[in-house]
């Protein structure tokens, strides 16, 4: 395939990158402290999770699920979505349908908006113009 790969979204070492007119595939192995998948988002891709080796914490809108080797998790498009290792190490396969293309991975902000730019929120909540 031509089409553009992503930029990986965090710290791990890519072992495959494979694409196909269907799907890609991403392996990848998160070892040592501070390897992650950053939070991020796909508007077309839907993704699966798939731990290899190790335990993988996949957090998906704020739900946190770990992942022990054999088990998948969804992850539909529009979902914030991360991972971590469990404990030390961990490979795991993420598999996108439709191809993941460099234009549908957007990473989500790590630092909070700061308290006077946040709308305020709850139906009793005064907006000011």
């Amino acid at each position: 395939m031509t089409s553009t790969r992503p930029t990986p979204v965090g710290l791990y070492h890519l072992l495959t990158d494979f694409e196909c007119p269907a799907a890609s595939v991403r392996v990848f192995r998160m070892s040592g402290e501070g390897d992650a998948v950053g939070s991020h988002v796909h508007r077309r891709s839907m993704q699966m999770y798939l731990a290899i080796e190790g335990s993988v914490v996949v957090e998906v809108d704020g739900v946190e699920t770990v992942l022990k080797p054999y088990e998948v998790l969804a992850v539909w498009p529009g979902s914030v979505h991360r991972a971590s290792p469990l404990d030390g190490e961990a490979v795991v396969a993420n598999i996108s349908i439709p191809p993941l293309g460099a234009d549908d991975q957007v990473p989500m902000a790590t630092v909070p908006e700061p308290a006077d730019r946040e709308l305020p929120r709850g139906s009793d909540a005064d907006v000011e113009d």
